[in-house]
C-alpha cells in the first residue's frame, strides 16, 4: 500500500521539477506517521526543503515542499 502512495507522490514531485513549479504541497494526513516518515526519505534526495505545510490552510497531515530551481 505504501507504494502505491509513494510512486505518485514522485512523479508528482518530479512533474513539478521539470515544470519549474516551486511550492508543492503534499497531503498524507495524520495516521502513525509512516507515509510522512517516508516521503520526508523521498525528499532528502532531490534539491529542496520541505517543513509542515500552513497549519489553517492544511491542518496537521500536510508537508509544504520548496524547489531550487536551477537558473
Amino acid at each position: 500500500m505504501l507504494n502505491l502512495q509513494l510512486e505518485p507522490a514522485k512523479r508528482q514531485l518530479e512533474f513539478a521539477m521539470s515544470k519549474r513549479i516551486q511550492k508543492v504541497v503534499f497531503i498524507h494526513g495524520v495516521g502513525a506517521g509512516v507515509l510522512k516518515e517516508e516521503l520526508k526519505y523521498l525528499f532528502k534526495r532531490y534539491p529542496l526543503e520541505f517543513y509542515d505545510a500552513d497549519y489553517q490552510k492544511y491542518g496537521l497531515g500536510a508537508t509544504e515542499v520548496y524547489i531550487y530551481q536551477n537558473n
